[in-house]
């Protein structure tokens, strides 16, 4: 097991050099453009640190305050840019969420076919590693999925403590870590048998949760807002409801994010579907990141096409992890071919290659 794992992280920096090497390295200016507006908000969050923010910010981001701040504090306590220090982080996260990924890999005896398909998979994604990369500044998602893998994982050692932390993590991050919370305790309604945590853990994971919001309450209203809170809860979680649009146009709008999710349903087709099976010892585990997944591509949709866009595709990659997990751990370990690795070699390498996150441009005209 020890030889397998070392391989493996072997292959992980492999694929990791090589997306370094070939990535698109974004100015703070173009971030903005190509990464998100959100990052705006951060930076000045981090910029005015440890000093509240003196410029407006939207209450929404405001409200995540806490690693971008602690991330103005650290570059001003080490004199490290702060765009730098941000892009640290992510590749830091990066290797992180891979390492979890890996052990899961290992754990479930996966062979070595299977282990380097997965990496791919993961890392290949031009929305996942390719993207933070490049957009630094949006790192609170990358620090959310970090936060949830975690909670996963704590889940499948039963580890509560782990568990409370990965959530804290999550919920400094974005307030999407209600979606923790509530799968949770969906989970516990069920009261199915041998769940590791008991209605009075759900009940602290809603406190932290809310305790978490609080300060993050706190720290938005006491900077100058630009809009209002309530109009913007309210177009989050009901502007695909409000929002007039033509049909054809709410139609590409729901198949973004199938450019992210794509060759994970090849992957579950070519490595997974035919020794695919709910493993009965980890129903929790699996009602839980069923849970917790659909109501994180739910989030995002229901926001509706006028505010979400394309950030659609982003905003529900934040799944992605925990939904790779969960073919992963529900598939039995079977030997593949050479032909099957060669074909998701040459699928990762055309699917990384997105023109706007890379520095390749062949799929230019393939751009809508």
């Amino acid at each position: 097991m020890n030889y397998k794992k070392n391989l493996s992280y072997f292959y992980f920096f492999i694929i990791l050099t090589l997306i370094l090497f070939s990535n698109t390295y974004f100015s703070f200016e173009e971030s903005l453009i190509y990464g998100g507006a959100d990052g705006k908000s951060y930076y000045d969050i981090s910029k005015f640190s440890p000093k509240l923010s003196e410029v407006q910010i939207q209450p929404i981001h405001a409200e995540r305050f806490f690693f971008p701040y602690l991330i103005g504090l650290i570059s001003k306590i080490i004199t490290i840019d702060i765009y730098v220090l941000y892009r640290i982080f992510v590749i830091l996260l990066i290797i992180l969420i891979n390492k979890i990924i890996i052990e899961f890999l290992i754990n479930f005896k996966k062979n070595e076919y299977f282990i380097i398909i997965t990496i791919l998979i993961l890392n290949c994604n031009p929305y996942f590693t390719r993207f933070y990369i490049a957009a630094p500044l949006i790192l609170n998602d990358l620090i959310f999925i970090y936060g949830s893998v975690v909670c996963i994982n704590s889940l499948y050692k039963k580890n509560k403590k782990e568990f409370f932390i990965g959530l804290a993590i999550a919920s400094f991050a974005r307030q999407s870590s209600a979606a923790i919370c509530i799968s949770i305790l969906l989970l516990k309604i069920l009261k199915k048998n041998k769940f590791i945590l008991s209605y009075s853990d759900v009940l602290v994971s809603f406190i932290i949760f809310i305790i978490i919001y609080y300060l993050g309450y706190l720290y938005s209203g006491n900077i100058p807002m630009q809009g209002t809170r309530s109009d913007q809860y309210y177009i989050t979680l009901f502007g695909l409801l409000i929002e007039k649009k033509q049909t054809i146009k709410l139609f590409i709008y729901f198949i973004w994010p199938f450019l992210s999710f794509r060759p994970l349903i090849l992957y579950y087709l070519f490595l997974v579907k035919n020794n695919f099976y709910i493993k009965k010892m980890l129903i929790n585990l699996n009602i839980f990141i069923i849970f917790f997944s659909f109501l994180i591509i739910l989030q995002p949709i229901l926001q509706g096409l006028t505010v979400s866009g394309k950030n659609i595709i982003r905003l529900s990659t934040l799944a992605y992890p925990a939904i790779l997990i969960f073919l992963i751990i529900n598939s039995k370990t079977s030997e593949l071919k050479k032909i099957i690795l060669l074909f998701f070699i040459i699928l990762s390498i055309v699917w990384s290659s997105h023109p706007t996150f890379s520095i390749f441009s062949y799929l230019e005209k393939f751009k809508f």
